[in-house]
C-alpha cells in the first residue's frame, strides 16, 4: 500500500515537473516603470530674490557630480556643494550672457550624471527695481498692494506701486525705478525706499522694511510673511463724508478735507488713496495709490483726512476719477473702505 502511494505521489511530482519546464517563463516585472534611484532634487532655496554677484543657497538631495546650476538659460558659477543636500551658486551678470536687463522670475535646475532636478518654486532676478517675495502659510500670496516710498531731496514724497512680475500666482512683486539718475525723479545712489505691502483682512511680518538702492542696480530680498486678521481685530466703517472731492496740483496743502467714521482707527499708520488711472494708449487702467499725508485722529472712531495730490504724471487735470479707494494701514491689519469717492483733479 505504502509502495503504490509513493509510486502515485512521484508520477504526480514527475508530471508537475513537466508542465512547468514546458511554459514559457513569466516576467513579473511587465507592467512595472523602472524607476532611476539617486535622482538629484530640490527642495527648497534661498533667498527668493537675488541680484547680479548673489548667492543662493540651494537645499535638496543627491547633489552629486553637479555639472551646472541654472536659471532657465541663465548659468550660475561659483558652485560650492557643501554635501549631497546643500549647495551654493552664484548669479553672474545678465549682461554678460546677453540678457536685456530686467526683472524676471525663473526656475532652478540642477544637472547631474544622473539627471535634472528643477524647483517648483521660481526665484526672482531683481535689476533696476525694488523686488520681493511674499508668502501666506508657507504658499506665494498674490493680489497683495505694495508701496515703496522715497523722499526727495527738496522733501517731496514719491510713492510708487507694486505689480507682479512676468507671471502670474507667484508671490513676487516688482517696483519698477523710474528715470534713474535723470529727469524729475533723479533717485540718487544711496537711496532709501521704505518698502510697504498691505491686502485688506491681512497683516504682514515684517509691516514695512527699508531697502537701499545702490549702484543702479535691483534691490531684492524684500521678503514678507503675510498672517490673516481675525474679523474681530479689523478695523471698520460705517461713513465717509463728503463722498466727492478735490485735488489740487499747485498746492502744499492740497485736497478736500473728508470725514471718516467706524471703529479700530487707532494705531493707524497710513492712509492710501487708490485712483484708477488709465495707462495711456490702451483701455487698461491700473490703480495707483497716494499717501494722504495729512489727517488728524478725532477718536478711534472718527478721523478727518485731507485728499493727497495726484500723481501728476499720470492724473489729467479737470478729470474727474470715480471709484477711489481708501486704505487704513495698521502694523496689525490693513482695510479697504467698501465706500468709494470721486475725486475730481484740479
Amino acid at each position: 500500500m505504502i509502495q503504490r502511494f509513493l509510486s502515485v505521489t512521484s508520477f504526480c511530482a514527475a508530471l508537475a515537473l513537466l508542465l512547468f519546464s514546458c511554459r514559457q517563463p513569466i516576467d513579473l516585472d511587465v507592467d512595472r516603470s523602472v524607476v532611476a534611484t539617486n535622482l538629484p532634487e530640490i527642495t527648497d532655496f534661498s533667498p527668493k530674490v537675488v541680484r547680479n554677484g548673489d548667492r543662493i543657497m540651494i537645499t535638496g538631495k543627491n547633489f552629486v557630480n553637479v555639472k551646472k546650476v541654472m536659471l532657465d538659460t541663465l548659468v550660475l558659477d561659483s558652485i560650492i556643494i557643501e554635501n549631497r543636500g546643500r549647495m551654493t551658486a552664484r548669479v553672474l551678470n545678465q549682461a554678460s550672457q546677453g540678457t536685456i536687463r530686467m526683472s524676471r522670475a525663473y526656475k532652478i535646475s540642477v544637472f547631474t550624471p544622473i539627471g535634472v532636478a528643477e524647483s517648483r518654486q521660481k526665484i526672482a532676478l531683481s535689476d533696476y527695481s525694488i523686488t520681493g517675495f511674499i508668502s501666506f502659510n508657507e504658499q506665494p500670496l498674490d493680489s497683495v498692494i505694495i508701496i515703496a516710498t522715497y523722499t526727495t531731496k527738496s522733501l517731496v514724497t514719491q510713492t510708487l506701486t507694486g505689480h507682479g512680475i512676468n507671471m502670474k500666482s507667484s508671490g513676487f512683486y516688482d517696483i519698477w525705478i523710474p528715470n534713474i539718475n535723470s529727469g524729475s525723479f533723479n533717485v540718487p545712489n544711496g537711496a532709501d525706499f521704505t518698502v510697504r505691502p498691505f491686502l485688506s483682512g491681512y497683516a504682514f511680518s515684517p509691516s514695512e522694511q527699508t531697502v537701499t538702492f545702490q549702484n543702479q542696480q535691483g534691490v531684492g530680498g524684500t521678503e514678507f510673511k503675510a498672517s490673516k486678521v481675525p474679523a474681530d481685530k479689523m478695523p471698520e466703517f460705517t461713513s465717509i463724508t463728503p463722498s466727492t472731492g478735490y485735488s489740487f496740483s499747485g498746492s502744499a496743502e492740497t485736497g478736500t478735507l473728508i470725514e471718516l467714521r467706524g471703529k479700530g482707527f487707532t494705531g493707524l499708520r497710513k492712509i492710501m488713496i487708490g485712483i484708477p488711472y488709465q495707462i495711456p494708449g490702451t483701455q487698461s487702467v491700473t490703480v495707483g495709490y497716494t499717501e494722504a499725508t495729512e489727517f488728524t485722529m478725532k477718536s478711534d472712531g472718527e478721523l478727518s483726512v485731507r485728499i493727497p495730490r495726484f500723481d501728476r504724471t499720470k492724473a489729467l487735470s479737470g478729470r474727474t476719477y470715480t471709484n477711489c479707494q481708501i486704505y487704513l494701514l495698521r502694523d496689525d491689519a490693513s482695510i479697504l473702505a467698501p465706500q468709494r469717492i470721486s475725486i475730481t483733479y484740479i
